[in-house]
């Protein structure tokens, strides 16, 4: 998945979800989890919830199998990127 970011991308760490824009999957804690170790994932929003997640928007990512995956951060060790 990497290689479709286009490697003059200068990323930074972050620690702020709501300004990140990509996910580096570290560790997959758990097994049946649909991400490859060391991957650069984009991160996406899904709006359809205010009440909960305001204006930021709920964080998913596209895994392995294509699918959107709202659990990353649950399931994987990470590292967040802006």
């Amino acid at each position: 998945m990497s290689d479709r970011f286009n490697d003059t991308i200068s990323l930074q760490e972050t620690d702020d979800k709501d300004e990140a824009r990509f996910l580096r999957v570290d560790k997959v804690k758990f097994q049946g989890c649909k991400f490859t170790e060391g991957e650069l994932y984009e991160i996406k929003r899904y709006y359809g919830n205010e009440l909960v997640f305001g204006n930021t928007g709920e964080m998913f990512v596209i895994d392995d199998d294509g699918k959107e995956n709202y659990s990353a951060l649950l399931l994987c060790k990470t590292t967040l990127y802006k």
